[in-house]
């Protein structure tokens, strides 16, 4: 075989690509992140640097090594830490109200793991799921990526539109399909900020089961109220092994400790493990995080809350002083975000490049549709910016807005 015949077939990749690497962009969903903090970024969901617990981190590092550092450097199981679970079993009953035991328990790297390991086990090629939209921009992708048919359900200021729901399950159930799932996020949704009253969420909930279907429900940003009363979780609603629950440290311990969970029926947390093929989620992180979590968490997530709580104040602030008529924005009760609706006259995909040579970066809304509607919103992240930006920020957006709308009418008022 002559080398000319080598370097020919070594050439022939886009005959090997499988649909789902067919079908996705080449540029990875994150990338350049040490290049985050450059600019003025209310761009992605990061927590605050500053609010990150190292030091306790670091002590129950040490701590782990020194009482059972070769377990903890070891291969572990596939539903994760033992010692983990049950640590995450106390904190559910205390906090969200979940009873769970061990079998309902299932450790991943993280929600983006998470999500996408139930698609591993739920979804074929060109099944339909039902999920809110706007949504969490990495769901939006997982679900793309296996070639899923996206219903699509609008998002108010109460959470993902029953009503609108109850008529798209009634037609796909005219056609004979059951959807896969519905998935939604019930507090402090990404990247709206709403949050589902219990009357919404218990309507949700008799949704899908008279769809014979399951609910994910993602409850990424639990912890992180600072306004109203808590409500309870869909899941310690439900009593027919009808929702799968959602949670993750990478908004409290932080991002990079890639620890996340899965809470639903026994049978599919068994089904869901076998398909997870990992040698065991972040087993010395597990360790590290099943003897933080017991005494620092609720103190730690106080904190947050103080921070976050004031971050989202400066923006509202902000905005009420610099966004032009006819602007409207949400305001969550806890969570990351705030979800910007701007005259119609305005493409935030095509604004961003001028914003980012000011030095400043958010996130256009069309990244959170899975048909790439919203052109005329964003999403605001306030959790990673430190509060004397904040003001600068979004008056530079208001600034490139007002510009953008005084051209748009300029452009109406030269076709008379």
């Amino acid at each position: 075989m002559t080398m000319q015949t080598l370097v020919s077939q070594s050439a022939r990749l886009d005959g090997l690509f499988s649909r789902r690497a067919q079908k996705v962009s080449s540029a990875p969903l994150l990338q350049g992140m040490d290049k985050v903090g450059q600019r003025i970024s209310f761009i992605f969901g990061f927590p605050d640097p500053a609010s990150l617990p190292a030091a306790e981190v670091a002590a129950m590092t040490t701590q782990v090594l020194s009482q059972r550092g070769e377990a903890a450097l070891q291969y572990g199981d596939n539903a994760g830490y033992s010692g983990l679970i049950d640590a995450l079993i106390a904190k559910l009953a205390r906090d969200q109200g979940i009873r769970a035991n061990r079998e309902n328990i299932l450790i991943t790297a993280g929600g983006s793991q998470a999500i996408d390991l139930l698609l591993d086990t739920l979804v074929d090629w060109g099944d339909t799921i039902v999920s809110e939209m706007p949504t969490w921009l990495g769901a939006v992708q997982a679900f793309q990526n296996v070639g899923a048919d996206i219903i699509s359900i609008p998002i108010d200021n109460g959470g993902i539109d029953v009503g609108v729901l109850d008529r798209e399950l009634r037609r796909l159930r005219d056609k004979d399909i059951t959807p896969k799932f519905i998935y939604a996020n019930a507090n402090f949704q990404n990247p709206t900020g709403a949050t589902m009253s219990s009357q919404r969420r218990a309507d949700l909930l008799a949704l899908a089961r008279s769809a014979g279907t399951v609910l994910i429900e993602d409850d990424a940003y639990f912890d992180l109220r600072y306004d109203g009363e808590s409500i309870p979780s869909i899941y310690s609603m439900d009593t027919s092994n009808s929702v799968v629950y959602m949670g993750t440290l990478s908004k409290t311990m932080g991002p990079g400790m890639r620890l996340g969970w899965l809470v639903g029926p026994p049978e599919l947390i068994r089904r869901v493990s076998a398909l997870k093929v990992d040698g065991g989620t972040n087993v010395f992180g597990a360790h590290v995080a099943a003897d933080w979590l017991p005494e620092n968490l609720l103190p730690h997530v106080g904190r947050l809350r103080e921070v976050y709580h004031r971050r989202r104040d400066l923006m509202l602030a902000a905005l009420e002083q610099h966004m032009p008529p006819g602007s409207t924005w949400s305001v969550p009760e806890g969570g990351f975000f705030v979800w910007l609706t701007l005259p119609e006259d305005i493409d935030t995909t095509r604004m961003l490049a001028q914003v980012q040579e000011l030095g400043v970066e958010y996130l256009p809304g069309p990244t959170c549709y899975a048909d790439r509607a919203g052109s005329n919103q964003l999403r605001l992240s306030y959790s990673f910016v430190t509060d004397e930006l904040i003001e600068p920020g979004i008056r530079i957006i208001g600034d490139v807005i007002r510009a953008e709308l005084s051209e748009a009418r300029s452009d109406v008022r030269s076709r008379f």
